[in-house]
């Protein structure tokens, strides 16, 4: 084990776990590929994390890696602790114990550096009242360190896409929900963050944006953005993803390549295998 390090640490002990639970004749060598992947290539380590409000266990030991460049849907019924993560990944909340890193950066420690490396969209974005969507742009912008003009001519173009740009002078407090979307992605994306997390981000949007936003997801990822995000709808999860991490109660409970899970459990759809590891007992 290496000192002070907790990126090695992490490995070394989620290392041997994985030793003990091996069946004889397993391939030690797929293992020591897991566990010793290259830091250049792995952008989002947590291993063990877990979160307690008092007495109530909101994760417990969640577990996984997402490298960079791909697309990993984070699917889990309400409550199962999906926004809980998201908010530790932004160093908003401190985990009770385990590791949650960002490009090997702490996620909460390093929380002023790692949010320059995250671009993160709410289920239900917030805007200062008194503002239009144009001035939020200009001050997310700056407040970037970004030239002003060069960046709003490129969030320009792509509001253009979103069919927003008619609307970037008028107040984002009066937009609709799915026009208050647009703009939380327009933001999230504005830096050229290195990992974005969406929180459902297609709630509100119609069809031709739900399209365009498959459009942009793709293209981001294209060009080595890493993606995460959270949504109840199945068939998002199968036209984008390439992975998933599945939670219920707080813990982990199936992650991997999607055909893998589909294969390994037996399920032809992924909602049926969502639906089967998710089942909760009927309530008296």
């Amino acid at each position: 084990m290496t000192a002070g390090n907790p990126l090695a640490d992490a490995r070394w002990r989620r290392r041997n776990r994985w030793i003990d639970r091996l069946p004889w004749g397993c391939d030690l060598a797929a293992l020591y590929e897991r566990a010793y992947m290259p830091d250049d290539k792995l952008l989002v380590f947590i291993d063990e994390a877990t979160k307690t409000f008092g007495d109530k266990l909101a994760l417990n030991g969640i577990s996984f890696e997402i490298p960079a460049g791909q697309i990993c849907g984070l699917l889990g019924p309400n409550g199962a602790g999906k926004t809980t993560l998201f908010r530790l990944l932004m160093g908003i909340l401190k985990a009770t114990s385990g590791v949650l890193q960002v490009a090997g950066l702490d996620a909460f420690e390093d929380r002023v550096a790692t949010k320059r490396l995250i671009g993160f969209l709410p289920d239900e974005p917030v805007f200062y009242s008194y503002l239009s969507a144009r001035e939020l742009l200009e001050l997310s912008a700056g407040m970037h360190g970004l030239d002003i003009d060069s960046t709003m001519e490129w969030a320009e173009a792509l509001a253009r896409r979103l069919r927003l740009a008619d609307d970037l002078d008028n107040y984002a407090e009066d937009f609709s929900r799915g026009m208050k979307k647009k703009l939380g992605l327009l933001l999230a994306m504005l830096h050229g963050p290195r990992l974005l997390v969406l929180d459902e981000p297609t709630n509100g949007l119609d069809v031709e944006s739900t399209h365009l936003f498959y459009e942009l997801i793709q293209e981001a990822a294209g060009s080595g953005t890493t993606i995460l995000f959270s949504t109840h709808l199945m068939d998002h999860v199968t036209r984008l993803c390439s992975h998933a991490v599945i939670i219920n109660d707080g813990a982990v409970i199936a992650q991997g390549p999607l055909a893998e899970l589909q294969e390994r459990y037996g399920e032809a759809s992924l909602e049926s295998l969502f639906l089967k590891l998710t089942a909760r007992p009927q309530q008296a």
